[in-house]
């Protein structure tokens, strides 16, 4: 799957240089402690002097080394102190900056007018949810009532699989395609992805599930970290058919708090993903009505469990498909 750039951070204002370097200030410190002993030894007559005086001459001499030397360090830490005192105030002021230019437009508004704001834009994704599972049941209604019309939408579904020509899709193929290549090295997975996306029946839905699945990983969700509560084919078969709701809430079987919300407020504030979401929920369910009716239940299993599916039961279950 492609790799999209990291986002652009801006980063604080660089902090003022240190007046010295830390290397700088040992090596005075040390100079001064070279200069004092050189001087000691220079002014210490040892056959002369007793042990007092030379001890008194030690102290003169350096004592003022001890002191100049911690004068010395005492600056260079209250220097990088001051420096990164001063990072970390740009840092804070742009944290400012940012949460107010964040919060400016939100503050325009009263607290009703920003809550009914807030409920028309909860209510327009669920009828834009609603909208998209009506079309793809009416799709397959209007192809049942009407068994002898050749309904436009054919081409772009599945049924059929066991009249299909030889170079069609077979299911385990389409098993594996949805599942998407384990890695670089999985041949077999890459086969059966070229394969389905050279199927016009099948394609829409591969490219519409690697789209959410990327845009998915941009907020840290990986299908793979996720273990759904596994639901029986029989709720499968029930969804391919047209339930909806509480009938079929199983396939939700998503439980992670954190993915559900990242997922929510990604589809609140994100009008594209949510379009995407819808589009893969609506080619989904093309498939699986399609696969359904030739399918054993092993098959459908074994669909239920790729990257595809557990994509597939956590939106599903975000825009509440599973509890309406």
């Amino acid at each position: 799957m492609a790799q999209t750039p990291p986002p652009v951070v801006n980063r604080p204002a660089r902090a003022p240089s240190r007046l010295m370097d830390r290397g700088v200030v040992r090596a005075l410190a040390l100079a001064v402690w070279l200069l004092a002993g050189a001087v000691f030894f220079l002014l210490a007559d040892f056959a002369a002097m007793d042990k007092v005086t030379l001890a008194m001459l030690a102290v003169g001499l350096f004592l003022p080394a001890v002191l100049i030397s911690m004068v010395l360090l005492l600056a260079n830490a209250m220097s990088e102190i001051r420096s990164e005192a001063g990072q970390l105030q740009g840092s804070i002021d742009e944290l400012r900056r940012s949460m107010l230019q964040r919060n400016q437009p939100e503050s325009d508004l009263p607290p009703i007018a920003a809550q009914k704001i807030e409920q028309l834009s909860a209510q327009a994704e669920q009828t834009e949810t609603r909208l998209t599972m009506f079309f793809s049941q009416r799709a397959r209604e209007g192809r049942s009532l009407q068994p002898g019309q050749q309904d436009p939408q054919a081409l772009l579904a599945l049924a059929g699989f066991e009249t299909a020509p030889s170079d069609a899709l077979d299911p385990a193929t389409l098993i594996r395609a949805l599942h998407f290549p384990e890695d670089e090295n999985d041949t077999d997975g890459f086969t059966a992805l070229r394969r389905a996306l050279a199927d016009a029946r099948v394609a829409p839905l591969i490219k519409a599930a690697q789209d959410v699945l990327t845009r998915l990983a941009q907020e840290g969700i990986y299908m793979d970290d996720l273990r759904p509560d596994r639901a029986r084919p029989d709720f499968w078969r029930a969804f391919a058919q047209g339930t909806r709701g509480a009938l079929v809430a199983p396939l939700g079987g998503i439980r992670d708090r954190s993915c559900l919300a990242l997922s929510s407020g990604r589809m609140r504030s994100d009008p594209e993903f949510r379009a995407a979401a819808h589009l893969f929920l609506r080619e989904f369910d093309k498939v699986l009505s399609a696969f359904e009716p030739t399918a054993d239940d092993a098959q459908i299993a074994a669909l239920s469990d790729t990257r595809s599916a557990r994509a597939f039961m956590l939106l599903g279950r975000v825009n509440g498909v599973f509890s309406r």
